[in-house]
């Protein structure tokens, strides 16, 4: 046997009665709004490059990092550049460090850019490179010789120190190029 809907709109057919229904709802709301407010709480770090203050600026190509090989002496260049933004607008930490570290696929020996401070050492393959203040990013390019004839790959990840609630891009996209003896 099944219920009509009686004049008083509180019977239905099937299911579960609407004060059930009313009640779960009343329950799981303020369960949803903390779900739903952890994100805003977790807003410093890494997010996508989109949703990124401080972001992987498009090279003229199209890329996001650029390795480009000389016509000889095992040399390239490696460059990407880094760009900030805000909305609504906020001025770049003030004390924050920019972090850029490269990791090559093979060992190769580096030019320290201007602008930067290269920690480490110039031989190797992952190098660390830090901007203060870390301003409105900039571009990074330097170039290196490499040890053997082929390909390389450069791939580079970014992070910032003390930026307060500042973010950074977690994307990490290469660059290649064959290294011409």
């Amino acid at each position: 046997m099944s219920r009509t809907r009686g004049t008083t709109g509180t019977e239905h057919s099937g299911g579960l009665p609407r004060r059930a229904l009313l009640k779960g709802v009343a329950w799981t709301l303020p369960a949803i709004a903390v779900v739903a407010a952890a994100p805003v709480a977790a807003a410093t770090g890494t997010v996508p490059n989109d949703e990124a203050n401080y972001y992987w600026d498009a090279e003229s190509v199209g890329t996001y990092t650029k390795v480009e090989a000389a016509q000889s002496g095992l040399s390239g260049t490696f460059s990407t550049q880094i760009s900030y933004r805000a909305n609504p607008w906020t001025n770049p930490p003030a004390d924050a460090t920019l972090q850029v570290i490269v990791t090559f696929t093979q060992d190769v020996t580096i030019v320290p850019p201007a602008g930067w401070t290269l920690v480490g050492s110039a031989t190797g393959q992952t190098f660390v490179f830090q901007r203060t203040p870390a301003g409105f990013g900039g571009a990074l390019s330097f170039n290196f010789t490499g040890t053997v004839a082929g390909p390389v790959t450069a791939t580079p990840t970014m992070s910032l120190i003390n930026g307060g609630s500042a973010t950074w891009s977690s994307l990490s996209e290469p660059g290649s190029a064959v290294l011409v003896a």
